[in-house]
């Protein structure tokens, strides 16, 4: 929905009623071409998260550091639900 709503509020500054293309092939091409560039941006980092992935796995130091890091997390969220009252 909330997708939705942004559409409708961003692409009719990009409409012109008067030009020689309907007003719904206009909304269909813009359309087209956004989510294209939206979906490219996610594949572009959908690659770069796996290549960053992949030399985390290389490195020990990294393993040991984001292993500190969830149990840390984990710890503090068990605190906070220790210290809530209910």
């Amino acid at each position: 929905p909330k997708t939705a709503i942004f559409f409708m509020a961003f692409l009719p500054q990009f409409i012109d009623a008067s030009a020689a293309f309907p007003v719904w092939l206009q909304f269909v091409v813009l359309g087209t071409i956004v989510n294209l560039m939206f979906s490219s941006a996610d594949i572009v980092c959908v690659f770069l998260a796996g290549a960053m992935i992949d030399r985390l796995r290389l490195s020990g130091r990294a393993q040991r550091l984001m292993q500190r890091a969830g149990g840390a997390v984990l710890v503090g969220l068990g605190v906070h639900v220790a210290l809530q009252r209910s």
